[in-house]
């Protein structure tokens, strides 16, 4: 009975093929559940066999590509990093297994440049590869394998490029093959933003799903379609039932929803996995949701409508982002924003070491993790060399974030990305407490970890996200290490309020 319990959960939760709606307004009403908490954007999901796996865009932070592993489509739990160094900003990947060997497609955008790369393994658990340079440019590569075994990627803007048998090369230029869905005028979107190709062959026809929309802007911005054909080269019909998903209304819970990928279960289900912003939380990012479709007598996967129904519990608990740094939680939950240098940090005797470096949160490069909570609280014990400047921080990009810390003695609040220095001694081992209630974002500081004192500032962090800063990240909560000298953190606690 406990090994039927998570496919008792599943079909509870997901399972509704009995009527697929016909007209846009009644289609996946509600229907959406959300799969993994937080800032995971852009995922990608395969089966093998009974087991799936997913990976999301990693952006700035590294070491990057998390894999997750379920058994279940409910319960997920993160395996491996398949990126160990920071090559730039890693966009939509795209996680395949062909001819047994397993395969991540993905963008990397630089000041510079925009490629595309490719890591592979002998398994999802790894050792994965060094990346390889496609020198393919576009974005959100997807890939297909035609009748004849020949290899491609679905690239943004509809175009195809052919690639070697061994996945690892291009073997001639980009074709564009697909012009996109026409939606309808008076929707209010980001832009046209064709992106996000994902195939699926099922039975004679490939299924293309992409994202048009823009993936932010307004709530009813981003979305999902389909079209398919009988050969990858096209021609691509556009389904009459599109879009799969989108957000129609901006008092929905879920806004600019969009990015899918079709995936099924052993038992003949269908489901689409996307990603969303939940209305009031821009900051946490990009969610990823799930949600049933079922495939029409003419043959095209539509939503299925269904109730509004209680949303379940997170996969995350309190517990689980409190850290003794007994054992190494790099990747898994830490990563570093904007570079990955392990050497800096160091685990012994249930302490964390890291060198200090740059200035104070802005180039610092903080670690940081993903959290999906509205209100929480997170507080640590820091032990500073004279010369260093430490603490915690809610950090999105390097000009915007808000945190406490010690800077040379005095008590520091950053907001904004700019520091103000306060009139107040600290001693160089001192404890710290961040609490971000619903945007509210208040601190709190101690010489002993037991007599605490709340500083005479806090922030509203509500406009902390891409909409108003851009780069697609989400604020994220961590702990940073500045100026000269090494930084002891011991005992980072973290709860949900």
């Amino acid at each position: 009975m406990r090994k039927l319990f998570p496919l008792l959960v599943l079909s509870l939760l997901l399972s509704s093929n009995a009527a697929v709606a016909e007209k846009a307004a009644e289609r996946g009403v509600n229907s959406e559940r959300l799969m993994l908490a937080g800032d995971r954007p852009d995922p990608s999901i395969t089966r093998d066999g009974d087991t799936y796996y997913m990976v999301h865009s990693s952006f700035e932070y590294a070491p990057g590509l998390l894999i997750y592993r379920s058994k279940d489509l409910v319960r997920w739990e993160p395996l491996v990093n398949a990126l160990h160094r920071y090559v730039g900003s890693v966009y939509a990947p795209d996680i395949v297994k062909h001819n047994g060997r397993w395969y991540i497609y993905f963008p990397v955008v630089t000041p510079a440049h925009t490629t595309n790369m490719v890591v592979w393994a002998d398994s999802p658990e790894g050792p994965w590869s060094e990346p390889v340079d496609l020198q393919i440019g576009g974005i959100d590569p997807g890939h297909a394998v035609d009748a004849e075994g020949n290899r491609y990627l679905l690239m943004s803007n509809g175009y195809l490029v052919p690639l070697a048998a061994d996945g690892l090369s291009a073997t001639g230029p980009a074709r564009k093959v697909y012009d996109g869905w026409e939606f309808p005028k008076e929707w209010d979107v980001e832009g046209f933003c064709l992106e996000g190709p994902k195939i699926r062959k099922i039975g004679k026809y490939y299924y293309m799903l992409t994202a048009e929309g823009g993936t932010a802007g307004p709530p009813t911005s981003h979305m999902v379609v389909v079209a398919r054909a009988e050969r990858l080269t096209g021609l691509w019909e556009n389904s009459p039932y599109n879009p799969l998903v989108h957000t129609y209304s901006p008092d929905e819970r879920w806004c600019s929803k969009g990015h899918g990928t079709l995936i099924d279960t052993p038992d003949g289900q269908w489901y689409v996995v996307y990603h969303a912003y939940e209305r009031g939380f821009y900051t946490l990012g990009r969610q990823t949701l799930i949600e049933p479709v079922a495939m029409t007598e003419d043959g095209w996967p539509a939503a299925v409508a269904r109730p509004a129904k209680k949303q379940p519990a997170k996969q995350e608990t309190a517990a689980s982002f409190s850290d003794d740094f007994s054992t190494d939680r790099t990747g898994t939950q830490w990563q570093f924003a904007g570079e990955y240098d392990p050497q800096r940090a160091r685990r012994e005797n249930r302490t964390l070491v890291m060198q200090a470096r740059g200035n104070d949160p802005s180039d610092a490069c903080p670690m940081l993790f993903v959290t999906g909570d509205h209100a929480y609280e997170m507080e640590v014990e820091a032990e500073c060399a004279p010369e260093a400047v430490a603490g915690l921080v809610l950090f999105y990009n390097p000009k915007l974030y808000t945190g406490i810390g010690l800077d040379k003695g005095r008590l520091a609040i950053h907001v904004l990305g700019r520091a103000e220095s306060f009139d107040v001694q600290l001693p160089r081992h001192v404890w710290f407490r961040l609490r971000n209630d619903r945007h509210v974002v208040s601190f709190w500081y101690s010489p002993d970890g037991r007599n605490w004192t709340k500083a005479d500032k806090s922030c509203e962090t509500s406009g902390y996200h891409h909409n108003m800063a851009g780069e697609f990240l989400s604020l994220r909560p961590g702990i940073y290490a500045a100026g000269y000298g090494e930084v002891v953190f011991r005992n980072f606690k973290y709860k949900t309020l």
